[in-house]
């Protein structure tokens, strides 16, 4: 009997061995599982994210050398009949120059055309294995590299025709309403950072901007509207400078990522959002919806404003901007949304963030143009709005993507975002990383008309 127990025993005990041994394996295997996925989905992450980023920038670099090309095409065929009644000089730009200018950027683009058809733009879905995502976002981020360049060159080889025969044709007028946009918003800049710029940097910015009002009151010609913006900008980005200086910002140096919050204002999620964002000093802008705005008669937005957190436009209504062109809704979705924040904040608006990262040529034209702002997009997007998103997922989303210079995008709708944001900003925190607006991150004032991706991923039209 005492054998039979003992046996029993030696049973139990190699019974309790097996189940160890057997729980050691399963949590050997499940963490290896952990190792090794970590890795290759955030791998997998920024490759994805990376791919739509740069294919989306190319095909607005693409879609703008093309309207610039047929602008300049038109300048040169113009130069070519006149009758000599303009006798202004060309700055030491003879016409061939000019036409070799537009004769490179034609054979540059038909060559990038052509490597395109070649290697057709791809959908960048989630059937793309990784190493193709790479190789395509490596071809689009030279294609966009070249194709800005040109842009850069016939901006500078066409200026002087453009001032002689544009500005004849009511270009002059455009730029005014351009003008008087970009230096509103300098004016709210400078009045928002006040306390973190000095005395004789901030008198240079109010100097310029004085000097633009009163040119638009005279309905200065297009040249002198163009000198005074990039006066304004210039003086804009020392100021720009100086307030990073204060705050010891260097985004070139430091880890640096843009929180940002779209769909707002929510009655009761923003506000919470907004106090973890303080209690964790952390910088974020919120791009909210007008007829948000106008609900609560601007009192939130106003809230947000007050506590430190810029507030940008993105829309009326939350309509895609190609739609919002096509459709002619430009004055309600655009020009009434800006209107309505800089009433209740009592800032301008100077970016504008495009529902659905959806931007072409009309709307980023009609965008700087007509409200002197700048498109600001995202390169990394956390997924919260998709159907069931957590905290968890959003987190993961964002830790897998994330790198410095960074726009990252969620909403501040949604009961689960709100919730995961203290989490997400102290791992971030502990990569080093810290929370800056997107002037703060590009070191620049927002152009007009530009549209800004990344730190690294922009596009000045």
């Amino acid at each position: 009997m005492a054998q039979v127990q003992q046996s029993r025993k030696s049973g139990k005990k190699r019974g309790t061995r097996v189940v160890l041994v057997v729980v050691l394996v399963v949590a050997l295997v499940a963490a290896l599982g952990v190792a090794l996925f970590n890795p290759v989905y955030s791998y997998y992450r920024k490759g994805m994210g990376q791919c739509v980023q740069w294919g989306n920038s190319y095909k607005l670099a693409a879609a703008h050398l093309d309207t610039v090309i047929a602008q300049d095409a038109a300048l040169v065929r113009q130069a070519g009949t006149d009758d000599g009644s303009h006798s202004k000089t060309l700055s030491g730009h003879t016409p061939e120059q000019v036409r070799s200018a537009l004769k490179i950027a034609q054979n540059q683009r038909k060559q990038i055309a052509a490597e395109e058809f070649a290697n057709p733009v791809m959908a960048c879905t989630t059937r793309q294995l990784t190493p193709k995502l790479n190789a395509e976002t490596k071809r689009e981020r030279a294609w966009t590299a070249t194709l800005q360049r040109q842009i850069a060159m016939l901006n500078k080889a066409f200026k002087p025709l453009f001032v002689l025969y544009d500005s004849d044709a009511g270009a002059s007028n455009t730029a005014q309403v351009e003008l008087k946009f970009v230096s509103d918003g300098a004016a709210g800049f400078a009045k928002s950072q006040k306390s973190s710029i000095d005395a004789g940097t901030l008198a240079q910015l109010n100097k310029q901007i004085d000097r633009a009002n009163a040119d638009v009151t005279k309905a200065a010609p297009y040249s002198v509207c163009k000198r005074d913006e990039d006066a304004l900008y210039a003086a804009a980005d020392k100021a720009v400078a100086a307030h990073n200086k204060t705050k010891g910002i260097d985004c070139g140096a430091q880890h640096c990522v843009a929180l940002t919050f779209d769909d707002g204002p929510d009655p009761t999620l923003t506000p919470r959002l907004v106090d973890g964002l303080k209690a964790a000093n952390a910088a974020a802008t919120f791009f909210e919806m007008g007829q948000k705005v106008q609900a609560d008669g601007g009192a939130l937005a106003r809230e947000v404003s007050q506590a430190g957190f810029p507030v940008e436009s993105h829309t009326w209504s939350h309509e895609d901007l190609p739609a919002i062109m096509q459709n002619h809704h430009e004055r309600q979705q655009l020009d009434d949304t800006g209107e309505a924040i800089a009433s209740a904040t009592g800032l301008p608006v100077s970016l504008v963030r495009p529902p659905h990262g959806a931007v072409d040529e009309a709307s980023r034209t009609y965008i700087g143009q007509k409200t002197g702002a700048a498109v600001a997009v995202y390169g990394v997007d956390s997924y919260d709005w998709s159907n069931g998103a957590t905290s968890a997922s959003l987190t993961r989303k964002i830790m897998s993507q994330i790198e410095p210079g960074a726009i990252v995008l969620m909403h501040d709708i949604h009961p689960h975002t709100v919730e995961a944001v203290p989490g997400v900003i102290e791992k971030l925190k502990k990569k080093g990383y810290r929370f800056v607006t997107i002037p703060e991150l590009t070191g620049e004032y927002p152009r007009a008309g530009a549209v800004y991706y990344s730190r690294d991923d922009i596009l000045h039209m």
